[in-house]
């Protein structure tokens, strides 16, 4: 496999990696977009396993380019000097609205390459943070989003699950880690989801403002998106349960939003040959 290492530094002065592959035969895609620009999760990264690098074949063999990269949420604690200053980063103390600067720097390099059709693609966190710049930057250069199991940061709904009442007791205790001065401290949190993410991030997510709920900005996108969700995420994750219901709805309501449950899908799409049916699912949308 021939892939070039390329890299990127965002208008705030963070360098980002990722890999570009381009197809044996450039200019016949057979999917309608040029270059697909493929988003991890939380703490994810480019070079790990996972199903991007089956998407990535996939993607090749049809003609379509592919950028595979690292947003600023990549492994769960990573250092990277900004303006002469070390700084901490990584899933556990990532602002999602910085994710805005992370997916234009790479989509001006997809330009740069001469690409014109760009289609994101982002996974868990990643689709969230595709969907929120969509909402916020309208950029005309993307023509498609697909969001890959993006979860709902609802302080509302959790609070009114099973797990509500040991979600709302993590919610006071990082707010008050947060007036103590501690914003920094790391917590372990496994409601609404198990991950080791400061106080401040903890409460920037899943706290009572719901700045990041993929409800709100879902009706912002301007351009077709594609919404994933698996069956048993549903079950096993407090940060989809009731999604599909409420995304099925704005589906209705929405003419660039199309909906697609994946059958007994899990958050990494391993089960029931689910990363074969979502494959299909997307390319036949694309």
């Amino acid at each position: 496999m021939q892939v070039d290492l390329v890299n990127v530094t965002t208008q705030d002065g963070v360098r980002l990696d990722g890999i570009w592959r381009k197809p044996e035969i450039e200019n016949e895609s057979k999917l309608g977009v040029d270059v697909v620009l493929l988003m991890h999760g939380v703490g994810g990264n480019f070079y790990g396993a996972g199903m991007f690098e089956d998407y990535s074949d996939t993607l090749l063999e049809r003609g379509c380019a592919v950028l595979r990269v690292n947003n600023r949420g990549h492994d769960p604690i990573s250092r990277v000097t900004v303006d002469e200053e070390p700084k901490r980063f990584g899933g556990a103390y990532e602002v999602i609205d910085e994710c805005r600067a992370d997916w234009k720097a790479w989509v001006d390099f997809a330009i740069s390459k001469g690409y014109k059709q760009i289609a994101l693609w982002g996974h868990s966190l990643g689709a969230t943070k595709s969907i929120y710049y969509m909402a916020q930057e309208h950029d005309s250069r993307v023509k498609c989003v697909v969001a890959g199991s993006p979860p709902r940061f609802s302080y509302t709904a959790f609070s009114k699950m099973a797990e509500g009442k040991e979600f709302e007791e993590m919610a006071a205790y990082t707010q008050k880690l947060i007036d103590d001065g501690q914003p920094d401290y790391l917590v372990d949190s496994l409601n609404p989801y198990p991950v080791l993410v400061t106080a401040e991030v903890w409460v920037q997510k899943y706290g009572p403002e719901e700045k990041y709920n993929i409800l709100k900005h879902i009706p912002n996108v301007r351009v077709p998106l594609l919404v994933l969700i698996g069956t048993q995420e549903e079950i096993d994750l407090m940060t989809f349960r009731g999604s599909r219901q409420e995304i099925e709805q704005l589906e209705g309501e929405l003419g660039n939003l199309e909906f697609e449950s994946i059958p007994g899908a899990d958050h990494s799409y391993t089960l029931n040959n689910s990363r074969e049916y979502v494959w299909k699912l997307v390319s036949s949308w694309l």
